[in-house]
Protein backbone atom coordinates (compact mmCIF):
# COMPACT_ATOMS: atom_id res chain seq x y z
CA UNK A 1 0.00 0.00 0.00
CA UNK A 2 1.18 3.45 -0.83
CA UNK A 3 1.88 6.60 1.18
CA UNK A 4 -1.80 7.85 2.05
CA UNK A 5 -0.81 11.68 1.55
CA UNK A 6 0.60 10.72 -2.40
CA UNK A 7 -2.69 9.26 -2.96
CA UNK A 8 -4.71 12.32 -1.83
CA UNK A 9 -2.22 14.18 -3.88
CA UNK A 10 -2.45 12.15 -7.34
CA UNK A 11 -6.42 12.26 -6.40
CA UNK A 12 -7.00 15.58 -6.03
CA UNK A 13 -9.66 17.46 -7.38
CA UNK A 14 -8.16 20.78 -7.40
CA UNK A 15 -5.42 19.93 -9.82
CA UNK A 16 -8.16 19.33 -12.59
CA UNK A 17 -10.39 22.46 -11.73
CA UNK A 18 -9.52 25.33 -13.89
CA UNK A 19 -8.48 29.17 -12.36
CA UNK A 20 -12.36 30.79 -13.51
CA UNK A 21 -14.40 27.96 -11.80
CA UNK A 22 -11.89 27.90 -8.80
CA UNK A 23 -12.55 31.68 -8.75
CA UNK A 24 -16.28 31.42 -9.21
CA UNK A 25 -16.35 28.69 -6.24
CA UNK A 26 -14.40 31.00 -4.10
CA UNK A 27 -16.65 33.68 -4.71
CA UNK A 28 -20.07 31.78 -3.96
CA UNK A 29 -18.25 30.40 -0.73
CA UNK A 30 -17.20 34.40 0.34
CA UNK A 31 -20.58 35.72 -0.75
CA UNK A 32 -22.52 32.77 1.26
CA UNK A 33 -20.41 33.57 4.41
CA UNK A 34 -21.41 37.16 4.35
CA UNK A 35 -25.19 36.50 4.84
CA UNK A 36 -24.89 34.14 7.18
CA UNK A 37 -26.20 34.71 10.76
CA UNK A 38 -23.74 35.75 13.58
CA UNK A 39 -23.30 32.58 16.05
CA UNK A 40 -25.76 32.68 18.54
CA UNK A 41 -24.65 34.38 21.99
CA UNK A 42 -24.58 32.20 25.03
CA UNK A 43 -26.33 34.69 27.56
CA UNK A 44 -30.33 33.15 26.92
CA UNK A 45 -29.22 29.66 27.76
CA UNK A 46 -26.66 30.78 30.75
CA UNK A 47 -29.48 32.81 32.42
CA UNK A 48 -32.20 30.23 31.75
CA UNK A 49 -30.04 27.87 33.76
CA UNK A 50 -29.37 30.33 36.00
CA UNK A 51 -33.07 30.48 36.70
CA UNK A 52 -33.64 26.84 36.80
CA UNK A 53 -31.07 26.40 39.61
CA UNK A 54 -32.52 29.05 41.88
CA UNK A 55 -35.59 27.69 41.51
CA UNK A 56 -34.31 24.23 42.36
CA UNK A 57 -32.19 25.60 45.50
CA UNK A 58 -34.88 27.81 47.20
CA UNK A 59 -37.54 24.97 46.78
CA UNK A 60 -34.98 22.12 48.17
CA UNK A 61 -34.11 24.77 51.01
CA UNK A 62 -37.76 24.99 51.95
CA UNK A 63 -38.45 21.43 51.69
CA UNK A 64 -35.52 20.61 54.17
CA UNK A 65 -35.99 23.33 56.49
CA UNK A 66 -39.37 21.92 56.53
CA UNK A 67 -38.31 18.33 57.37
CA UNK A 68 -35.87 19.02 59.37
CA UNK A 69 -37.93 21.33 61.74
CA UNK A 70 -40.93 18.60 62.36
CA UNK A 71 -38.62 15.44 63.01
CA UNK A 72 -35.66 16.40 63.99
CA UNK A 73 -35.36 19.96 66.12
CA UNK A 74 -38.78 18.98 68.17
CA UNK A 75 -37.74 15.02 69.33
CA UNK A 76 -37.72 15.05 73.24
CA UNK A 77 -33.66 14.83 74.57
CA UNK A 78 -32.87 10.81 75.39
CA UNK A 79 -31.37 10.63 79.13
CA UNK A 80 -27.20 9.72 79.62
CA UNK A 81 -26.09 6.81 78.16
CA UNK A 82 -29.06 5.43 76.77
CA UNK A 83 -29.98 4.98 72.75
CA UNK A 84 -31.66 7.19 70.68
CA UNK A 85 -33.47 6.82 67.13
CA UNK A 86 -33.60 9.58 64.29
CA UNK A 87 -35.98 8.75 61.48
CA UNK A 88 -36.17 10.39 58.44
CA UNK A 89 -39.23 10.31 56.07
CA UNK A 90 -38.97 11.15 52.43
CA UNK A 91 -42.31 12.40 50.42
CA UNK A 92 -41.55 9.42 48.15
CA UNK A 93 -42.20 7.55 51.10
CA UNK A 94 -38.47 6.58 51.87
CA UNK A 95 -37.96 5.96 55.37
CA UNK A 96 -34.47 5.55 57.36
CA UNK A 97 -33.83 4.96 60.31
CA UNK A 98 -30.48 5.96 62.75
CA UNK A 99 -29.76 4.48 65.77
CA UNK A 100 -27.72 6.12 67.70
CA UNK A 101 -25.64 4.90 70.54
CA UNK A 102 -23.89 7.19 73.10
CA UNK A 103 -21.13 3.92 74.36
CA UNK A 104 -20.56 3.30 70.66
CA UNK A 105 -16.45 2.36 70.27
CA UNK A 106 -14.73 2.11 66.87
CA UNK A 107 -12.51 -0.41 68.40
CA UNK A 108 -15.32 -2.90 69.15
CA UNK A 109 -16.76 -3.47 65.96
CA UNK A 110 -13.20 -3.97 63.97
CA UNK A 111 -11.39 -7.93 64.64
Amino acid sequence: MSDWRALLRAHDPAETIDADRADRMRRAVIEAARHTRGAASPWPFRLAMAGVTVILLTAGAGDVGRMSGDRLATSPQAPSGERRQVQFDTPGGTRIIWEINPDFDFGESIP
